[in-house]
């Protein structure tokens, strides 16, 4: 798969006979499909449903870590690209290393996820304030636009496309990290699941929106 492909598969664009296009199958394919949702969804709702009612971290882990690897057992009978699957489980073996270490508590298992988020919030704002929004390369390679940086209201919207991206992991971060200082475990489980596939899919029709938009200008 090339660059511009990949690029056009995580935005949930298909490449059509009438150039790059937004509709609801590969909006769903971009985040994942049915089985790619839960996989981000599921072991965090299981990790804190099963803290509430044990109170033991161990166990927690041990559900969410067992939904990962049934994920994975799915994706073997079906034959299925197990990226996602492995990465999942690796990032479930770090969240739980995080809530198990000595000193640990189990809110520490959303940890990784803060990392993430605040790496990407901080690339794409970097690029805004060095004068070279991500998403304006974004639309260079997917629609061949080239000269953006010199036609100002183009490079104006595509900075404010990156910026809402910005304020989209900014927003998670503002959301959750009160609630893992709280010791909230199931609020935070919560705020996670509405914030992720959900909020993530109203972010990517916005964003077609709004290339769109500069693609015709």
């Amino acid at each position: 798969m090339s660059n511009q492909e990949n690029v056009a598969k995580k935005l949930g664009l298909e490449n059509t006979e009438n150039g790059y296009e937004l509709n609801k199958k590969s909006l769903l394919d971009s985040i994942g499909g049915p089985l790619g949702i839960l996989e981000a969804v599921l072991p965090a709702t299981l990790f804190s449903f099963s803290y509430a009612i044990f109170q033991d971290a161990l166990i927690a882990v041990g559900v969410a870590a067992g939904s990962s690897l049934i994920f994975i057992a799915i994706r073997l009978i079906q034959r299925k690209a197990l990226t996602q699957a492995i990465v999942g489980a690796l990032a479930i073996a770090l969240a739980a290393f995080l809530a198990l270490r000595d000193g640990g508590q189990a809110a520490d298992y959303f940890i990784p996820g803060f990392i993430t988020n605040a790496v990407y919030g901080s690339v794409l704002l970097v690029s805004v304030l060095i004068r070279r929004p991500i998403m304006g390369y974004v639309a260079q390679l997917l629609f061949g636009l080239a000269r953006w940086r010199e036609h100002k209201p183009s490079y104006r919207r595509l900075r404010l496309v990156t910026l809402i991206w910005v304020g989209f992991f900014s927003a998670r971060l503002a959301v959750q990290l009160p609630l893992y200082f709280a010791g909230a475990v199931e609020a935070l489980a919560l705020a996670r699941a509405v914030m992720g596939a959900p909020l993530y899919a109203g972010l990517l029709a916005l964003t077609w929106v709004l290339l769109r938009r500069i693609k015709v200008s």
